[in-house]
């Protein structure tokens, strides 16, 4: 008995010393806003990427002998040390090893820094946009173990100068949020939108939350513009839009990522966004966006469009794949290793539908490479994490968000190497 007894401990002591092992079901977690300053967007951005979790679990995902795929939330109140909090307590109570990261750059840049890296722990951003993370990859502060599915700002922002200049808008005046995806969006098209031709009559920042903007809209006026650029929130680009409105502003505009939403014209009323040009990131069919748009609407009985929820939709089936891929749900850089398998330019096209990924994951089951082609089009990564996409330019038609413009990632980098941007 006291032979038994010694074994028995000796199995146990080997075991800790071991490690865990893949403990099941698998988890992927969330660290998002659903409440704080960006409590508009984070919950329908949730909503996008347990969509993605739950389409692979209906398409036989299954790692390592584990058959259930689970999606962890947690809320970072918009607000970086929560989100540092949110983020240790799903890597040290729930084990996860890789996560859909924050929407505002200025949460995640500290949740990354201070918590996920040092774990090991993969991040995906949904929305986060900084060229910060660049600058962090080329230092070698990121491991390897941050990637976006949003293009970086100074890249979107390129683009929307691009399609201002398209749109035969000379004389364009920038109001911005005050913060880091604001003000990069801002510097980054003044930049390149003066290099095609442009003139840029001034330069305004908001503060969030104001009850009203008048006095940034007086000041923005000064320069006579024939146009506006607005990085916004939807709440406070209401507000701006009807303050400008009310003050006679041009009714032209370019807006970026963050206010392709259907509230925003409920807000201010089709008749005055008639020229108003929405860019996202995203490609011309063949795409997955109907895929994706239609089985959101069914799951959530709300639009699939809107800010970053094909971005997070997109964050979500690259971490499950890529775990398909290494194989391996419990280490995050190989989990970020596997995301070259699954956006492999040399791999079979796979669509973001039930069908379709159930295919690519027998393919990746079976050592091969997969193509994945998500509701922002096909993904390309480079070492920093980067994804270089093409943009589309979006307009209003009958209440309805209708793709009329295209950029190709080509055009992007071609007019960042004659521009100097």
């Amino acid at each position: 008995m006291k032979y038994a007894s010694r074994l028995m401990l000796a199995a146990a002591v080997t075991a800790i010393m071991a490690g865990p092992a893949l403990a099941c079901p698998a988890k992927v977690g969330a660290v998002l806003s659903l409440t704080g300053s960006y409590a508009t967007f984070g919950p329908p951005i949730s909503q996008g990427a347990q969509l993605a979790i739950e389409q692979l679990g209906a398409a036989g995902w299954n790692v390592a002998g584990c058959d259930k795929l689970e999606y962890l939330l947690r809320d970072d109140q918009t607000q970086p040390s929560v989100a540092v909090d949110a983020a240790r307590r799903l890597i040290d109570l729930d084990g996860v090893s890789a996560i859909v990261g924050p929407i505002s750059s200025g949460v995640a840049i500290p949740m990354v820094t201070s918590a996920t890296v040092d774990k090991n722990v993969l991040v995906v951003a949904s929305a986060a946009s900084s060229p910060t993370f660049t600058e962090l990859a080329r230092d070698g502060k990121l491991k390897g173990l941050f990637y976006r599915v949003q293009p970086s700002d100074s890249l979107a922002a390129v683009a929307a100068a691009k399609m201002a200049i398209d749109a035969g808008f000379k004389k364009m005046v920038i109001l911005n949020l005050n913060n880091d995806w604001g003000n990069n969006q801002s510097k980054q098209f003044a930049i390149t939108y003066k290099a095609l031709g442009g003139v840029i009559t001034g330069q305004v920042t908001y503060n969030a939350e104001q009850a009203s903007y008048r006095a940034e809209v007086n000041k923005a006026l000064e320069g006579k513009p024939d146009s506006m650029y607005m990085p916004a929130t939807v709440i406070d680009g209401s507000k701006i839009l009807r303050d400008w409105i009310a003050l006679g502003g041009p009714q032209k505009y370019v807006f970026p990522t963050g206010l392709n939403d259907v509230k925003l014209i409920e807000n201010i009323g089709e008749q005055y966004l008639k020229d108003a040009i929405f860019l996202t990131p995203g490609a011309p069919e063949p795409n997955s966006v109907k895929f994706y748009r239609d089985a959101y609407e069914a799951r959530w009985k709300m639009p699939g469009a809107g800010p970053g929820r094909d971005q997070a939709f997109d964050a979500g089936m690259l971490i499950g794949l890529a775990m398909a891929a290494a194989k391996d749900y419990k280490s995050g850089p190989a989990i970020a290793a596997g995301i070259a398998k699954v956006t492999d330019p040399k791999g079979e096209l796979i669509y973001a539908n039930v069908d379709d990924l159930r295919k690519g994951l027998k393919l990746l089951s079976e050592g091969k490479t997969i193509r994945y082609v998500g509701a922002t089009g096909a993904m390309l990564h480079d070492k920093y994490g980067d994804v270089t996409l093409p943009f589309v330019g979006w307009m209003i038609e009958n209440k309805t968000f209708v793709q009329k413009k295209n950029i190709s990632s080509d055009e992007v980098a071609d007019i960042k190497a004659k521009t100097g941007t």
